[in-house]
């Protein structure tokens, strides 16, 4: 397995990644712009893009997820409680950042809580982590977490946008904190610096019994 970074892309700064499997396929988390570039890199390192698992379904994630798939052929998964942000510019916060409109996505692949995602030796399990959306989810590949806006490096996404909970995320960040402690997992998220889960359990004020507050920014 190869893992690449595309970080602080558009003006959110979102990062995705491109993991890659030993026949050279590669899964991709999160799309949120540039799909030309993407694809770009793609092609100059001898990969083949097959699948997209976004985290969830707010525009800054899911901007180059039409045309990936209409220009490489590759599959769109998302978890079912967001999957109508893929086609709805008001859910997907299109709207509310003034932003044009994402091209849809019409015909997902729809997850749920305890799937797993398979391309060659590559195997994801799909975590419901709700809180920032209804159907934001981690993706759990061997050792790491892309954690999308459920868990930043010493934060977490905000939760005071259509279909956010901060109690939903507590529980979430709450079930997270329950994963094994061996390995102890690197954390990808959706912004920022990677991080480790047993570093945030230990210093992120969200994660502790009785910390953190609503409206993050």
């Amino acid at each position: 397995m190869e893992l690449f970074t595309f970080d602080n892309m558009g003006p959110f700064g979102v990062n995705c990644y491109a993991v890659v499997s030993k026949k050279k396929n590669a899964v991709l988390i999160d799309a949120p712009c540039n799909a030309d570039g993407i694809i770009s890199m793609m092609n100059e390192n001898g990969f083949s893009l097959k699948k997209v698992l976004l985290t969830h379904g707010h525009c800054d994630h899911i901007g180059a997820a039409a045309e990936l798939r209409e220009k490489t052929g590759c599959e769109i998964y998302i978890h079912r409680n967001d999957a109508e942000k893929l086609t709805n510019q008001n859910s997907n916060l299109t709207t509310y950042f003034h932003l044009p409109p994402v091209d849809e996505v019409t015909d997902p692949v729809i997850l749920s809580h305890g799937d797993t995602v398979t391309l060659d030796e590559l195997t994801f399990k799909v975590m419901l982590t709700a809180g920032h959306t209804s159907g934001s989810v981690c993706y759990i590949i061997d050792d790491i977490i892309f954690s999308g806006d459920t868990l930043f490096r010493l934060s977490v996404g905000r939760t005071d946008m259509r279909d956010g909970s901060f109690p939903t995320l507590k529980a979430s960040l709450e079930a997270l904190a329950e994963l094994d402690e061996k390995p102890d997992y690197v954390v990808f998220p959706g912004h920022g610096d990677p991080t480790r889960l047993s570093y945030e359990k230990e210093n992120n004020a969200f994660m502790q019994e009785n910390g953190g507050y609503d409206h993050m920014l």
